[in-house]
């Protein structure tokens, strides 16, 4: 005779979501404190957990029923843990990057408070549907890449004077809807 737990995790495999729902009950609150631990954040908890439950749903036919859905759940939570921390390590350097950028005493356009008020990724959507196409693409070239008005000059064949325009009028465009509350 099976046992309960080898039955439920032949179910689970399978794809029956309530096995699926009986793992979660079974097993989020560890996962949720292992990453609360972490991250001392409830918000970034809930978001993990969620990620290391669809992970194994999506991976659920890798499990071995021999050794159950534990010790795979946790190198799954482990994987997700440290991808999340390289992707907090790059958030982190793009930071420090923008920050010596506007620190430069020879910086050619003034840094705005837009910039420490919006995370890069929310700028990028930000900037689709405010800037012209063209525009939009020099502010990112410059801003996100770090490409110098010279580089970017270069590569879409325009003056650099034209890429100092662009990006003085994206700047000012967003400063002034970030101000006004439009687009946060």
């Amino acid at each position: 005779m099976e046992s309960l737990e080898t039955n439920i995790i032949k179910r689970f495999i399978e794809g029956d979501e309530k096995a699926f729902e009986l793992v979660f009950n079974l097993f989020s609150r560890n996962i949720w404190l292992y990453f609360y631990q972490n991250t001392h954040s409830r918000e970034i908890t809930e978001e993990l957990v969620q990620d290391t439950f669809i992970r194994l749903w999506n991976y659920r036919n890798n499990i071995d029923q021999e050794q159950g859905v534990k010790k795979y759940l946790n190198q799954i939570a482990r994987s997700i843990f440290y991808n999340w921390l390289q992707e907090l390590a790059k958030e982190k350097k793009k930071e420090v990057a923008y920050a010596d950028y506007c620190n430069k005493d020879d910086s050619e356009v003034k840094c705005e408070d837009v910039y420490s008020r919006m995370d890069i990724n929310s700028l990028i959507e930000k900037t689709h549907s405010i800037l012209s196409e063209k525009r939009r693409k020099v502010f990112l070239m410059s801003r996100v890449h770090g490409l110098s008005y010279d580089e970017i000059a270069t590569q879409l064949s325009i003056g650099k004077e034209t890429v100092k325009d662009h990006i003085s009028k994206a700047t000012r465009k967003l400063s002034v809807l970030n101000q006004s509350g439009e687009y946060l």
